[in-house]
């Protein structure tokens, strides 16, 4: 399909493994081509001065609707941490007419390979009151992010740079809605907010921050901020040699990249200290150095700042002023958890509350109890599955340790009724 104008595009469904630690790296994607990148603008199509939208928040990361070229309104995540806008999956009942695109290859973090993909350009894209002229778009050949069964609805793409570097954005995680601003809009900082500079390297956002280690040691770190990342803080521990893994840890499929499966580590950091805000006993992820290669030594970057984090305050990106505003909201002083019932979900008919066990962790209580991949998930503590928004069954399963959970379970044509306790492994 090299240089085909309005190209008709249909992917079909396909179900696959959810990861309950959503880890979305796109933001080191090498393009191995020689491609000329066209200017796109993003506007208001009225004399608005803002803009405000609802949007579903699922493993702590932003959905969106977004049609691209007349398209019907497809889900994508608003992914501080990517560049490019890219189309990621599409179902036998979705079409969709690119401009002029031709086949490249692309790679990005992962310990895999590249993947084929369609550069397109002088597209269209519409949101609530926007619209962009001479849009750039990547289409995925193969669906490597599986994110529809790891989000519990269709979901088609991600978003990114495109949104951030036009306007000012403003994401309420508490009221699960983003505002966006004319970039010349003066925002005043809001009461108990602290601000902070914001570095724009190569479309990526950059801030400083200090973590402290369990052996009491504190140090500064540069960490991109990424909305697109469910887990709190990532660390790569080559940047620095002061960098130490805590004593406690598990052995953790942290998510995928464009360059295939991130595998690292999950334990606790003693503190995260952003200005006068500090938060304590949180969860980090530290990536296998082969995974995360490309990001070394990329202005001088320790890790990221994902959204476990993010969703505890409102946020106010400001591109074009370099700056970032925090306010905590009610969610600051809540507990970091990571599934501490052992086994993880997939929902193999996106849209549908049907769920299965991907994957059950050794030694966990999901293990202990003989729970098996495979086994669908009916009942848990009283309430039936097909009731329950994935993101509620998944606050369920991370709710708090010590809390008793009631299983009924389907396995192949048998019923299975299983009890155990969460329990926290790090």
């Amino acid at each position: 399909m090299s240089h085909a104008k309005h190209s008709l595009m249909r992917i079909a469904i396909y179900s696959a493994m959810f990861c309950a630690c959503l880890f979305i790296l796109l933001s080191e994607a090498k393009v191995q081509a020689q491609i000329l990148q066209e200017p796109d603008t993003v506007y208001f199509i009225s004399n608005r001065k803002k803009i405000t939208m609802p949007f579903k928040l699922v493993h702590n990361l932003i959905v969106l609707p977004v049609q691209v070229n007349g398209s019907k309104p497809l889900n994508f995540i608003l992914d501080s941490g990517v560049r490019n806008t890219l189309i990621t999956k599409l179902y036998y009942t979705d079409s969709l007419d690119l401009k002029e695109s031709n086949r490249i290859k692309i790679r990005g973090l992962g310990e895999g390979y590249s993947i084929e993909a369609l550069h397109s350009i002088g597209n269209n894209i519409f949101m609530s009151g926007i619209k962009g002229d001479n849009h750039t778009v990547y289409v995925l050949l193969e669906d490597i992010f599986n994110l529809s069964t790891r989000m519990g609805m269709p979901v088609h793409g991600i978003i990114g740079y495109d949104i951030f570097k036009n306007f000012i954005v403003k994401i309420n995680y508490s009221k699960e809605t983003i505002t966006l601003y004319r970039p010349d809009h003066k925002i005043r900082k809001p009461r108990r907010a602290e601000e902070y500079p914001l570095l724009i390297e190569d479309a990526k956002p950059y801030l400083n921050a200090t973590v402290k280690q369990h052996n009491g040691d504190s140090l500064d770190v540069k960490l991109i901020v990424d909305t697109g990342a469910s887990h709190g803080i990532s660390l790569y521990l080559p940047t620095n040699d002061r960098l130490e893994l805590p004593p406690k840890v598990m052995q953790a499929y942290l998510g995928r990249g464009l360059g295939g499966d991130i595998n690292g580590k999950i334990g606790r950091l003693e503190g995260f200290k952003l200005g006068k805000y500090e938060i304590e006993n949180l969860t980090a992820s530290y990536p296998d150095e082969e995974a995360v290669k490309l990001a070394l030594n990329i202005a001088g970057r320790n890790g990221n700042l994902g959204s476990a984090i993010l969703k505890r305050f409102t946020v106010i990106f400001d591109y074009p002023n370099e700056r970032i505003i925090f306010s905590p909201n009610r969610r600051f002083k809540e507990p970091f958890n990571y599934n501490m019932a052992g086994f993880e979900v997939s929902t193999p008919l996106p849209g549908a509350n049907f769920y299965v066990v991907s994957n059950v962790v050794e030694d966990s209580p999901a293990k202990t109890v003989g729970m098996q991949a495979g086994d669908q998930l009916l009942h848990i503590n009283g309430r039936s599955c097909n009731e329950l928004q994935l993101q509620e069954l998944l606050n369920m399963l991370d709710s708090k340790p010590g809390r008793k959970l009631k299983l009924r379970l389907k396995r192949q044509e048998e019923i299975i009724d299983v009890n155990f306790v969460l329990q926290s492994r790090i």
